[in-house]
């Protein structure tokens, strides 16, 4: 889910699923896709996934470079 929804390798999803905190520099671009996500209204298993990835991401959305 997080590969397709960050459009990123799935390596690169992987680490972003395993350890939010370490891509704190692109959290509001990742909040941004999992904010989207957390709406979509023919998958549940997406929204939860998307809220957990949410509350991970929300110290450090607003932080992060634009």
């Amino acid at each position: 889910m997080t590969s397709s929804v960050c459009a990123v390798d799935w390596t690169t999803a992987g680490r972003i699923a395993s350890q939010p905190t370490a891509y704190g520099h692109r959290a509001d671009f990742l909040a941004t896709r999992f904010a989207r996500e957390a709406l979509n209204p023919r998958d549940s298993g997406a929204r939860w996934c998307s809220s957990v990835m949410l509350r991970e991401l929300s110290p450090m959305i607003g932080r992060s470079p634009t």
